[in-house]
């Protein structure tokens, strides 16, 4: 546990975050202090994100509510609505999509809620009289996202999961949980260093067996990354992998022949031989 102190001392989040993944098997053995090592956890992050900079805040923030959500890390109901807002307050200096993105990940912050809502007040719609105004302590279920953008990534997913039994895949992880910012930017321009921040990686395979360390990732491509915006975005998100020596697989579905799982995983095992 000490080196979660040393390591508060010298402001190094990312590390603090990555610590507690890889770590994660000791520190449920030792709960008691872990949960305490949390409660000076959320504090000095607090005050450390109160102070700094947006773009590196509005990242720390959302990795900070990923753990969490995920049972890696504790987190009173306080310090999580704090740490919402602050991010949403980050989020928005930078991005008015990304903010929105960060909100719906929230489920304690009534700045979320209300920017979730924002785009409603000018449709000219006159809300009913029958309308509640408290608001309710459950999910409004016509905010919630699905997990897939599409079904060709419902199938994608499908098919991963036929091809790796025995691995865990997960959907659209943040290229900071997959690459130690301090090792690689140095072998990042500053377009790619900017980029590493808001990137997202479509499908990342973790390995049991190797300390769950992620072992293949994948991109599925459409018709949408034909524009300038996403050719310019894929370029990045390639550069990135490019200077890791790491292959990033993209497959593109440019037929009806691979809009099922069965096709997919043809492709998955040729890419991966």
């Amino acid at each position: 546990m000490e080196r979660f102190y040393s390591l508060m001392a010298e402001k190094r989040w990312p590390d603090i975050f990555k610590l507690t993944r890889t770590e994660q098997s000791s520190l449920k053995h030792s709960e008691v202090e872990w949960a305490n090592v949390c409660i000076h956890l959320e504090t000095e992050f607090i005050r450390f994100a109160n102070e700094e900079l947006a773009v590196l805040v509005s990242t720390l923030c959302r990795e900070y509510i990923l753990l969490h959500s995920a049972s890696y890390l504790y987190l009173s109901g306080d310090a999580r609505t704090k740490i919402e807002n602050i991010g949403i307050e980050a989020y928005q200096e930078l991005s008015h999509k990304e903010a929105v993105a960060f909100a719906r990940m929230c489920t304690h912050s009534n700045k979320a809620a209300e920017l979730l809502v924002e785009p409603q007040k000018n449709t000219g719609i006159k809300p009913s009289v029958e309308e509640p105004t408290k608001t309710s302590k459950f999910s409004r279920v016509d905010w919630l996202q699905p997990l897939f953008k599409s079904n060709l990534e419902s199938e994608f997913y499908q098919a991963l999961k036929d091809v790796f039994p025995s691995y865990f895949i997960y959907p659209n992880v943040v290229l900071s949980n997959i690459f130690d910012f301090d090792m690689i930017r140095e072998h990042l321009a500053l377009p790619e260093r900017d980029f590493y921040f808001k990137g997202i990686v479509d499908f990342v395979v973790f390995d049991p067996a190797d300390n769950h360390n992620p072992k293949y990732f994948f991109e599925v491509d459409s018709h949408y990354h034909d524009n300038v915006d996403a050719r310019r975005r894929d370029k990045l998100k390639n550069n990135i992998f490019d200077a890791a020596n790491i292959p990033l697989h993209r497959v593109r579905a440019d037929t009806d022949s691979l809009t099922t799982a069965h096709d997919f995983k043809v492709v998955i095992r040729k890419l991966i031989r």
